[in-house]
């Protein structure tokens, strides 16, 4: 063993006071510490990282037209199998803001798709969405949209069918409008065929060009159209030259022969307008954008997609022609296969949809617009949240005229 300490040694060590070290501010911490703020910075990292991917100009918006029918046409187990779809309850929980149409002020107002539309693209008073398809059908001269019409009787009434059910021919087409252009003419109108299911009128006489306040061809279809009627200072004008060529057409051998082959017969014109012209403010992407809507057909199954340079939109009219059918089965058959296709796959963040999305229900007068984002992995709310999505459907709509 070795030698033991003297004892004031020991009470020396004992009594020295431990030098203290000055705090180094640039030194390394502890790596006690060190690793727990790199732990910190991480989850800081990715609880920041979704945030950060959900913009706006990343999410599209679905527009679905007609999806907020009458609770009386679509019945209450419709309703129910419409609300209870798995696609819409699961996306449902990633809805983070809703918002409402405000109340139209107009005794009969525009369909809420084309309202909704007209919103988005800035296109002012007094020009209607569906005046926007002339210019991209190739008329960029219009001034009033046509459609050929076929109107049928009712018990004491004419009632607008659905123009797209005529499926009129180029030959046909190019036969009606040359046996009604002069009747036009005379009355200072150039009538000119854009495609064969959508004409145009241009103004040749500066003196006398149309003064109307028209109403949108699909807010009437199906209906009565007494209350549709073009009001205005040239209403009783239109409506003499409207009649004209009704005549003319009445004995027009294209509906002799389409009569006889049980197709219905082209006897009259919807007019919608004015047409926007260059000064109307509005972009280029959006002007093209808005046409190629404006001037689409309601059957394709896939919609239809265009960017205006806000974000990619996508346009989906199978609910519209399921009503405009008058088939509440068939509306129930096609939300389903929307909510495999759309809420579905909006909701397990499939692409385009993975930085969230804007669904917009919209009725005849009126859209609920939902904002989705993403829910993050880490939110046990987001799993467990169970939202009320029953009043989507409800419809923010004035009273219509009748049928």
């Amino acid at each position: 063993m070795g030698q033991p300490c003297p004892a004031g040694i020991i009470r020396d060590r004992v009594r020295r006071p431990t030098p203290v070290r000055p705090v180094d501010r640039q030194a390394r911490p502890h790596h006690r510490h060190a690793d727990g703020a790199a732990r910190s910075r991480a989850l800081l990292h990715c609880l920041d990282r979704p945030l950060k991917a959900v913009t706006p100009d990343l999410s599209p918006t679905l527009l679905l037209n007609g999806a907020l029918p009458s609770p009386d046409w679509l019945g209450q187990a419709g309703r129910e199998v419409c609300v209870s779809s798995p696609g819409l309850r699961a996306m449902a929980r990633q809805v983070r803001a809703t918002q409402v149409s405000p109340a139209a002020t107009e005794a009969i107002p525009e369909p809420g798709h084309e309202r909704w539309l007209r919103q988005r693209f800035g296109l002012p008073d007094p020009y209607p969405f569906a005046a926007c398809g002339p210019a991209a059908a190739g008329c960029s001269q219009a001034d009033w949209r046509l459609d050929p019409v076929h109107l049928h009787l009712g018990r004491d009434h004419l009632v607008l069918t659905d123009p797209e059910s005529l499926a009129l021919t180029g030959a046909e087409s190019s036969a009606l409008r040359a046996a009604a252009a002069p009747l036009l003419a005379e009355e200072g109108l150039e009538l000119i065929e854009c495609s064969p299911a959508l004409w145009a009128l241009v103004h040749t006489d500066p003196n006398r060009p149309l003064d109307l306040r028209t109403h949108a061809l699909t807010a009437a279809l199906g209906r009565s159209i007494d209350a549709y009627l073009p009001q205005g200072p040239d209403a009783r004008r239109w409506r003499r030259i409207l009649n004209m060529v009704q005549m003319t057409w009445h004995i027009h051998p294209v509906n002799a022969q389409r009569e006889a082959q049980g197709l219905p017969t082209v006897n009259g014109l919807w007019i919608e307008g004015p047409c926007p012209q260059a000064d109307a403010g509005l972009s280029d992407a959006s002007r093209q954008a808005a046409g190629a809507l404006a001037k689409r057909t309601r059957h394709d199954p896939e919609g239809l997609r265009v960017d205006d340079g806000l974000s990619p939109l996508l346009v989906d009219d199978r609910l519209l022609q399921a009503q405009l059918t008058g088939d509440p089965q068939a509306f129930r058959s096609a939300w389903l296969k929307l909510d495999e296709q759309y809420f579905a796959a909006i909701a397990r963040r499939e692409e385009p949809w993975a930085h969230g999305a804007t669904v917009v229900l919209s009725g005849d007068s009126g859209w609920r617009s939902l904002s989705i984002t993403p829910a993050r992995a880490w939110s046990l709310s987001a799993l467990w949240r169970r939202t009320d999505c029953t009043g989507w459907l409800n419809p923010i709509d004035p009273k219509r005229p009748p049928a």
